[in-house]
């Protein structure tokens, strides 16, 4: 009668974790920024609204965040200036950062020749490369 292998511990939480995050290298690369910077970022964003949520009141925080009261016309216009630059600059420059990268790849995934290729046609229809102008 043949023996039955030893029982093998399963892994902890700590190597699942583990693993879990080094295999977000495999995913392509819109995905992988969506994974690791802009849940960073929304993240922040987030905890920012929160903060200013329960400071100043819910709808308060929404109208300085979308630009429709002053910052100086809240209880607290310190907390108002910060809401308010984050409307204006943290969330139109992710969203357009996130929307720049994912038109360039998809830009990329449909040119038909490649890079370098390109280059080299252009060269030879030009001549070659500039000269540098010495004289000699």
């Amino acid at each position: 009668m043949a023996s039955s292998p030893p029982d093998v511990p399963g892994d902890t939480v700590w190597e699942d974790a583990r693993n879990l995050v080094r295999s977000i290298a495999f995913l392509n690369r819109a995905h992988h920024w969506l994974v690791t910077r802009a849940s960073v970022w929304f993240a922040g964003f987030v905890v920012l609204y929160v903060l200013g949520g329960m400071l100043l009141g819910w709808s308060i925080a929404y109208e300085l965040l979308v630009g429709l009261t002053a910052p100086a016309e809240c209880r607290h216009p310190w907390y108002g200036y910060a809401l308010s630059l984050a409307g204006w600059l943290l969330v139109p420059s992710v969203t357009g950062a996130a929307a720049g990268y994912l038109v360039t790849r998809q830009i990329e995934r449909r040119r038909s020749i490649a890079l370098d290729e390109l280059l080299e046609r252009m060269r030879t229809q030009s001549g070659g490369p500039p000269s540098t102008g010495g004289s000699g």
